[in-house]
């Protein structure tokens, strides 16, 4: 019941806000700029202090090629794919590293949402919450699509490599 809640609550704040429109703002589309800018900084910078090592940026990662990496692993993994065009896009992108063996591995991926209105909810003295009593909403999706990418991430990172048996 607790999930139904929270469902109805943001329909009446997606309607309230008209959509996509209410959320992804010219403040969020900035906020989603500079995150990717930043991460672009973040290799040029790595380049500098680690120049033997060759990095990129890439804005995406298709869930192909995470699932032909898993395939190489083991047959029964990385079978399924129903969208074939399916990526993850985190907002900053996905900085690698190339190993003396020309795979590349994942350093960081980027992920942060302008969301909320808290500062000026404070100022209006507007509360939030499920029972208007917060200055301040716990995080929420942000969070969760940053671990879910993360998660997907790892487990390409993790069967890019080989292991070794003595």
């Amino acid at each position: 019941m607790k999930g139904k809640q929270q469902s109805d609550r943001l329909t009446t704040q997606q309607k309230a806000a008209d959509g996509v429109i209410g959320i992804f703002d010219e403040e969020a589309q900035e906020h989603d700029r500079k995150v990717s800018d930043n991460s672009k900084i973040v290799v040029h910078k790595l380049q500098e202090e680690f120049p033997t090592l060759t990095f990129r940026y890439r804005k995406s990662i298709s869930k192909k090629e995470i699932n032909e990496a898993l395939h190489e692993v083991d047959d029964d993994l990385g079978q399924t794919l129903f969208l074939q065009s399916a990526s993850i896009i985190p907002d900053g992108g996905i900085i690698e590293v190339k190993d003396d063996n020309g795979k590349w591995h994942v350093v960081a991926v980027s992920e942060a949402k302008f969301q909320g209105r808290d500062i000026d909810n404070i100022k209006a003295g507007i509360k939030v919450g499920k029972n208007d009593n917060q200055d301040l909403m716990a995080a929420g999706n942000a969070i969760e699509r940053a671990h879910k990418n993360v998660r997907e991430e790892a487990v390409k990172n993790l069967v890019s490599m080989e292991f070794k048996t003595s």
